[in-house]
């Protein structure tokens, strides 16, 4: 078997998923492609999807749906890509003007650039140069 070739879904949990809807859609204009009130919120990010799910629904079982729980306890942390350092420099600005919060500006080991925000559900989100993991 060949390794995957890319990473489909990436999941959070936020205890206000109407914040992290109007965060998500807002902030980085991610297209909402479907969502249940009270559990879960699912956004299209170019071919990858990001979902955001309500950690006490998620983690409950449901005798009437065969997939497996969801579950987590925490905040998490997840990166979006930026193809340069003038890309990740411009998402610094946007969160500035918009009155976010700039955590963390770095400059990493191999000259690429990270910028880190937290959402209203406190997980830590990153939008990160490709060559930090060699990916252009």
């Amino acid at each position: 078997m060949k390794p995957p070739s890319a990473i489909m879904e990436t999941a959070l949990y936020a205890d206000d998923l109407d914040a992290a809807e109007a965060f998500y859609r807002d902030v980085f204009g991610l297209e909402v492609v479907r969502r249940l009130p009270g559990q879960f919120v699912f956004f299209r990010c170019g071919r990858q999807m990001l979902l955001i799910f309500d950690p006490q629904q998620s983690s409950r079982a449901d005798p009437d749906n065969p997939i497996p729980r969801h579950g987590a306890v925490g905040q998490g942390h997840f990166c979006f890509y930026a193809k340069d350092k003038s890309e990740v420099d411009a998402w610094k600005t946007h969160f500035e003007t918009l009155g976010i919060a700039v955590e963390h500006y770095h400059r990493w080991p191999n000259d690429s650039y990270s910028v880190y925000i937290r959402d209203p559900a406190g997980n830590s989100v990153e939008v990160g140069e490709g060559k930090l993991w060699g990916v252009e």
